[in-house]
C-alpha cells in the first residue's frame, strides 16, 4: 500500500486574517480537493494525503484575489511537509477615519454672553434722553466684541478652504488600495489571456506543421519558442512583447520554408490555405506590434489576432 504522506500549513505575518482564511489543496494528478480552516494561530495540518504535486491556495472572504497560489510537491513520508504561507498585513488595511475633536465654542459663546450683559443697561432710553460718552464708548466696545467673536466662530465652524487631513488620510488609503487591486488584476488578466493566445497559436502552428508536412527542424523551431513564451508568462509587458515580436517573425520564415519546400503544384494551394493564412495572419500582428509598454496595448493586440482568425475564447478553450 502506498504511504501517505500529510502538509503542516503555517499562515503568518496577519494573525486577524486566520479566523476567516481558508485552504485549498488541489491534487493535480487525481483532481481531488479538500478545503479546510486553520486554526487561530494559523496552523492547518492535512493528513491521509497521497504523494505528488499539489496546488495550495489560501483565500480569504474579503479579498478578490487568494491570499497565495502555490505548487507544493509532497514527499511520501512521515513527518509533515512544512508549508509557511507569509500573510501581509497591507491586504487588511482598513484603518478608521482619525477622529478630529469638536471645535470649543464656549470662550464665543462666553463673549456673546457677556457683551449681551454689558449692552442691557443701555437699552430703555427714553425719547430726547442724552447719549452720554461712556454709553456710546460702552456700545462700540460690546460692537468690537461681537465682531470679533463672529471672526472668531467663522474660523472654527464655516467651510472656509479649510483642511480635513483625517478624510484625506482615508482617501489616500482608499486610493492605495484600489491602484494595488488593479494592479494585481491587471497582471492577472495579461497572464490568462497570453496562456489563452499561446494556446490558439499552438494549435494554429500544429496545424499549419501538419498541412505542409513540415521538416522536423522547423517543427522543433516552433515548439522551442513557444515553449519559451510560455516559460516567460509572468515577465513584464516590454519582455513578453519583445520575445513574441521576435517569435512572429520566425513563424513568418518557417511558413515560407515550409511553402518553398512543397511540390510545385501544391504550393500555391498551401499558401492560401485558410491555415496558413491564419498563422500569417496572427505572425504578422506579432511582428507589426512590436515592443510596447503598457498593459492595454498588449491586450490591444490580442484583440485583433482574434478579429483576424475570427477565433473566440470559448473556442480557443475548447480546442474549437
Amino acid at each position: 500500500m502506498a504511504t501517505k504522506a500529510a502538509f503542516k500549513i503555517q499562515l503568518q505575518g496577519f494573525a486577524e486574517a486566520n479566523r476567516d482564511a481558508e485552504v485549498e489543496l488541489k491534487n493535480e494528478a487525481t483532481g481531488q480537493i479538500i478545503k479546510r480552516k486553520p486554526f487561530l494561530d494559523g496552523s492547518l495540518l492535512v493528513r491521509d494525503l497521497d504523494a505528488g504535486a499539489w496546488e495550495v491556495k489560501v483565500s480569504h472572504p474579503n479579498l478578490v484575489l487568494p491570499i497565495a497560489r502555490q505548487r507544493i510537491r509532497l514527499f511520501p513520508q512521515p513527518i509533515p511537509t512544512f508549508v509557511p504561507i507569509p500573510v501581509p498585513a497591507n491586504l487588511f488595511r482598513d484603518t478608521p477615519i482619525r477622529d478630529v475633536p469638536d471645535a470649543d465654542l464656549g470662550p464665543v459663546q462666553q463673549t456673546m454672553a457677556a457683551v449681551q450683559a454689558q449692552v442691557a443697561p443701555l437699552g430703555g432710553k427714553a425719547p430726547g434722553e442724552v447719549i452720554r460718552a461712556s454709553d456710546f464708548n460702552t456700545l462700540a466696545s460690546a460692537i468690537g466684541d461681537l465682531a470679533g467673536a463672529v471672526s472668531e466662530l467663522t474660523r472654527l465652524v464655516a467651510p472656509r478652504g479649510h483642511d480635513h487631513p483625517e478624510i484625506a488620510d482615508k482617501i489616500d488609503e482608499v486610493q492605495g488600495n484600489l491602484r494595488s487591486f488593479a494592479d494585481a488584476f491587471g497582471r492577472s488578466l495579461v497572464e490568462l489571456r497570453r496562456e489563452l493566445e499561446l494556446l490558439s497559436l499552438r494549435r494554429t502552428a500544429d496545424d499549419m506543421l501538419n498541412l505542409g508536412n513540415a521538416p522536423p527542424l522547423v517543427r522543433e523551431d516552433f515548439t522551442r519558442r513557444i515553449d519559451d513564451l510560455e516559460a516567460s508568462l509572468q515577465t513584464d509587458t516590454s519582455t513578453f512583447t519583445s520575445k513574441l515580436a521576435r517569435t512572429g517573425q520566425a513563424l513568418l520564415n518557417g511558413v515560407q520554408s515550409v511553402g518553398e519546400a512543397q511540390p510545385e503544384d501544391r504550393r500555391e494551394a498551401f499558401l492560401n490555405s485558410p491555415v496558413t493564412k491564419k498563422l500569417n495572419d496572427v505572425a504578422g500582428q506579432y511582428t507589426a506590434t512590436g515592443t510596447v509598454q503598457k498593459r492595454e496595448t498588449e491586450l490591444a493586440t490580442y484583440t485583433r489576432t482574434g478579429v483576424a482568425t475570427g477565433s473566440k475564447l470559448g473556442g480557443v478553450i475548447r480546442g474549437g
